[in-house]
């Protein structure tokens, strides 16, 4: 029996939330995939040049289901839970016919709705104050079809700031729940933008409209966008040989026993977990673990999908494909829809080299920060215009020279040889907060239940330390104090199994009646 708080509705699964909404959840994490897949952290065009000229086999296009948001961080349950069936094959789009696409209305010519909105259009977002410094933004889009010319919906979207003076990235992750006004026609979710363009406008009226859309409701003007599906992201991962991701908070869900296993069948099923760790995927795999919210949510998703950008971006870095730009091109080109040229993509190629994982931010938005939750005939996210606009602010400025007070601290980080690549996994964490972590390995290294900081600065950075207990989940009694003037680094940190207590479970099962 399936959970109550599942239910299969014409071919398709529907996540029932607490307060009654509804969420279709089987289609939705197909593209999340398929975005980060085309275009690398680095300014969308980067990832693409990690994509190796050799022809592949394409990876499995498998669809396996996720579930409503509802985790919690706990060990993981003993129970054993019934896969759901899978999806029906998405309808084809109504025509792939172009037509002329007319010129989208800016500020101050907008028309009156064509449809009756939900709710009252809010008015246009300002646009952020620019830097002054040379600064490209890239949408990055991933569609929910697994059907080549299918009509689909864009559930990933994640923006790039590429700030080509200060050699920075800001990535932001948008909902794709938002509600918002698309021009001239109506309010609706922000992922359903992308393929109403294609079919009211033809095939390039969806990036047109989704970039419209996009100055209205954020304020941010694209420069460029990059598109891709989930079966090209699996591509994308394989000619990258798999990929080596730091998992820093366990999650659950269904994943096909063997990604050539049909996944129509219940049986072809398990119920998985994937702790705490340092791990090197295979393509499927990492298709499962940018897709899975069944145990988290869609935030929780969000921020794993730009983890795994950045991933793409530094194992691309290091086997030297972003110095073969020019000859990956057209191979790239097969695999992501783009209005970026070689030209464009060659322009970013210096930032690609000298960006290090410290100088890459992401701008966390949050449930009850910049969104509420509401049914307005669904569930949608409502924006909340003051956080929002700090956030966009937020995102089109470099990585603050100031963050963690100006202190700069040098950090070493080791783990026992039971939790070997942990190291790896906190310093991953911690460059996310502009930390320069190394990761030192298993050599001298106690093996100890409870994590340990030692503080060599005499707290002298008491922000850094303050950003370390809060990154690490750990608590100041971790913090050992050991001043020493000679000191060759600030601080070292020695991980502990506490590290490895997070996890993000699935619901569990309600009795059925």
């Amino acid at each position: 029996m399936l959970p109550r708080s599942r239910r299969y509705t014409c071919g398709a699964f529907f996540d029932v939330d607490r307060g009654g909404a509804e969420h279709n959840t089987m289609k939705q994490p197909d593209r999340l995939i398929l975005l980060r897949s085309g275009l690398l952290l680095l300014a969308g065009a980067m990832l693409l040049l990690s994509i190796y000229p050799t022809s592949l086999s394409a990876a499995g296009a498998t669809l396996p289901p996720t579930n409503t948001p509802r985790g919690t961080a706990s060990r993981p349950p003993t129970q054993t839970l019934t896969p759901p069936p899978p999806t029906a094959t998405p309808a084809t789009r109504p025509s792939k016919t172009p037509t002329v696409i007319p010129t989208l209305v800016i500020e101050g010519t907008y028309q009156t709705p064509a449809e009756t909105p939900v709710t009252a259009i809010p008015p246009m977002m300002p646009t952020p104050v620019a830097s002054g410094d040379d600064v490209a933004i890239i949408g990055l889009f991933g569609s929910d079809t697994i059907t080549p010319g299918a009509a689909a919906r864009t559930d990933t979207i994640i923006l790039l700031a590429v700030n080509r003076t200060r050699q920075t990235v800001t990535m932001v992750h948008i909902p794709r729940d938002l509600l918002v006004y698309v021009p001239n026609y109506t309010m609706v979710k922000i992922n359903t933008v992308y393929n109403y363009g294609n079919v009211k406008y033809g095939e390039g009226g969806g990036a047109k409209l989704m970039k419209e859309t996009l100055l209205y409701n954020l304020g941010i003007k694209l420069d460029f966008y990059a598109r891709v599906d989930f079966v090209e992201f699996q591509k994308l991962i394989q000619k990258l040989g798999g990929l080596e991701i730091s998992v820093d908070c366990g999650i659950q869900g269904y994943k096909l026993k063997d990604p050539k296993l049909p996944y129509y069948d219940e049986s072809s099923w398990e119920l998985y977990t994937l702790p705490v760790g340092h791990y090197k995927l295979d393509p499927y795999s990492v298709l499962w673990y940018v897709r899975s919210r069944g145990s988290s949510s869609d935030f929780d998703r969000g921020r794993r999908q730009m983890d795994v950008l950045r991933a793409m971006w530094r194992q691309a870095k290091d086997a030297g494909l972003l110095t073969q730009v020019t000859q990956l091109w057209p191979e790239v080109q097969k695999l992501v829809e783009t209005d970026m040229t070689l030209t464009d993509i060659l322009g970013f190629v210096p930032t690609g080299l000298a960006t290090d994982p410290s100088r890459i931010q992401r701008i966390d938005l949050a449930l009850n920060v910049h969104f509420r939750a509401a049914i307005i005939g669904a569930y949608v996210l409502l924006p909340n215009p003051d956080a929002m606009k700090i956030a966009m602010q937020n995102f089109v400025l470099p990585p603050p020279e100031n963050r963690l007070g100006g202190e700069a601290p040098s950090i070493e980080i080791g783990a026992a040889l039971p939790l070997k690549g942990i190291d790896k996994v906190a310093a991953d964490m911690l460059s996310w907060q502009g930390f320069a972590a190394t990761a030192i390995g298993t050599e001298g290294i106690a093996n100890r239940d409870q994590t340990v900081i030692y503080d060599y600065t005499g707290n002298a950075k008491p922000n850094s330390l303050k950003a370390i207990l809060s990154t690490l989940r750990v608590n100041a009694s971790a913090v050992v104090a050991k001043p020493d003037p000679a000191r060759t680094v600030d601080f070292r940190i020695e991980m502990g199994h506490d590290y490895q207590k997070c996890l993000y479970t699935l619901p569990k099962e309600e009795p059925s009646q």
